[in-house]
């Protein structure tokens, strides 16, 4: 699922059930990431990570708490979680940028998005990348994500 066809509507929400939240458009781009980061953050071999315009995404419940730290990339990442569970949900700030990178697994149904690359392959690890030989790969972040953006929105 890309980008085309008629506006869709998101829910999801953290582990324990305090926060919940909507989006009210259709991804940006669906990606999965297997930096030592999103590792660590999911507690799985990778993170999901799907981009929505902010305006869209609007907390219908719960509070969020965020912390910052360096990503692999060397920029710095904003990551909001459920403050009861401690769930990530996105990345990113609501007041700041024009796009939020919504963790997969926070979403009720993630199985309407197909991711279209896996980035950070070079830290991925060694079992899964026989199952990923065949997908866009990015040893390291993709120099830029528009070409990667084009090809989601016109699946």
């Amino acid at each position: 699922m890309g980008g085309k066809g008629a506006k869709m509507k998101f829910y999801g929400g953290c582990q324990c059930g305090a926060v919940r939240y909507e989006v009210n458009s259709n991804p940006i781009i669906a990606y999965c990431c297997h930096c030592t980061d999103c590792q660590r953050q999911s507690s799985s071999a990778f993170g999901m990570s799907v981009w929505f315009p902010t305006h869209s995404f609007k907390l219908t419940s719960g509070i969020l708490k965020t912390w910052k730290t360096n990503a692999d990339s060397g920029n710095e990442k904003v990551c909001n979680h459920c403050a009861d569970c401690g769930t990530r949900i996105h990345h990113g700030s609501l007041d700041e940028d024009d796009v939020l990178s919504v963790k997969g697994g926070s979403l009720d149904d993630i199985c309407q998005i197909t991711p279209i690359a896996h980035i950070w392959t070079r830290s991925a690890q060694p079992w899964i990348l026989w199952f990923i030989s065949d997908e866009t790969c990015h040893e390291t972040q993709p120099d830029s994500f528009d070409d990667l953006i084009a090809r989601f929105q016109s699946d």
